[in-house]
């Protein structure tokens, strides 16, 4: 099993891998992944590696995981759910990497959906 701070380091190099991805720490120590100015993934401290994403057809599934939450502010109503990483096992990766594509998709412009539609289908 890898350590969760590892999973959630593997978990936003695969955010970045998506079309225009990029790092940024808006607030403080927070880090999140954007597609041009847009957040499409939250991650936790160190203490506490976790991953928050905006979620519709997943919602259920992620919900259902050990220790998962809507986001604070509001921000759960339009289906951003915090997923805790400790505890996940190495199964869990493709479904988080899902719920990162997911939530990217809800964010991102068209133009880079259909970007991204091209890259996985060659």
């Amino acid at each position: 099993m890898r350590g969760a701070k590892r999973l959630q380091d593997e978990l936003e190099g695969f955010a970045l891998s998506l079309p225009e991805a990029w790092f940024d720490t808006p607030w403080d120590e927070s880090r999140v992944t954007k597609v041009r100015k847009q957040i499409f993934a939250f991650y936790g401290d160190q203490d506490a590696p976790s991953i928050g994403v905006r979620l519709v057809e997943s919602l259920d599934v992620a919900m259902a995981l050990p220790g998962a939450s809507a986001m604070s502010y509001g921000m759960g109503d339009d289906g951003w759910t915090n997923v805790p990483i400790p505890g996940l096992d190495d199964g869990a990766i493709d479904m988080l990497h899902q719920f990162i594509e997911e939530s990217f998709r809800s964010i991102a412009p068209r133009t880079l959906i259909v970007q991204l539609d091209e890259e996985l289908a060659d």
